[in-house]
């Protein structure tokens, strides 16, 4: 089952359709991701409606203290319960797998369009030899260099952070005094 705003791919593309292999816009692309993001809101929708009919409805205090507890409780119906979750907990697996397909296809369109790289295969010099990449892989790695353990080891950038901080204190403090001066001249 799909979503209203599912793209209807082809059964059986023939190698005589020469939209077959056509990938997708720029546009196209940016539409499908916002209705991936409507699914996701019927994702939680799906979500509450299971819980809800999971949970016991509270019991209000009756402006009428006379009415007997029996009469405040709300009378439960548990095979319409069970099927209010079992029709949910389908429609958000249902929902889920769509928003899971369509998420992989963005992906794909990405690595396609040279966007990110996420193949496995070393690549291989003349001479045999692995040959690095300086394509990021999607990971957080570049031509097989952590970025982010890279980044946290070099200490020149805090260095500079620090030597700004102590530039900034030091002009503040001169403009207090000088203002500390002109006020006892007054």
């Amino acid at each position: 089952m799909g979503t209203p705003d599912d793209v209807v791919m082809g059964q059986g593309d023939a190698p005589e359709n020469p939209q077959a292999h056509r990938p997708f816009t720029v546009e196209e692309n940016i539409h499908q991701l916002n209705a991936i993001d409507k699914s996701i809101v019927q994702l939680m929708n799906h979500a509450a409606t299971a819980l809800n009919a999971l949970t016991t409805p509270a019991t209000s205090s009756s402006a009428n203290p006379s009415l007997d507890a029996a009469a405040r409780k709300p009378a439960l119906d548990p095979p319409a319960q069970k099927e209010a979750f079992r029709s949910a907990t389908d429609s958000f697996l249902t929902t889920l797998h769509s928003v899971d397909v369509r998420m992989k296809r963005q992906v794909l369109a990405l690595e396609e369009a040279g966007i990110v790289n996420l193949s496995n295969a070393p690549r291989q010099d003349t001479n045999g030899a692995a040959k690095a990449s300086l394509k990021p892989n999607g990971v957080g790695t570049v031509g097989g260099l952590d970025v982010g353990w890279l980044n946290s080891r070099s200490t020149g950038v805090g260095r500079d952070m620090e030597a700004e901080l102590w530039q900034e204190a030091r002009q503040f403090l001169e403009k207090q005094g000088e203002e500390v001066k002109l006020g006892e001249r007054q």
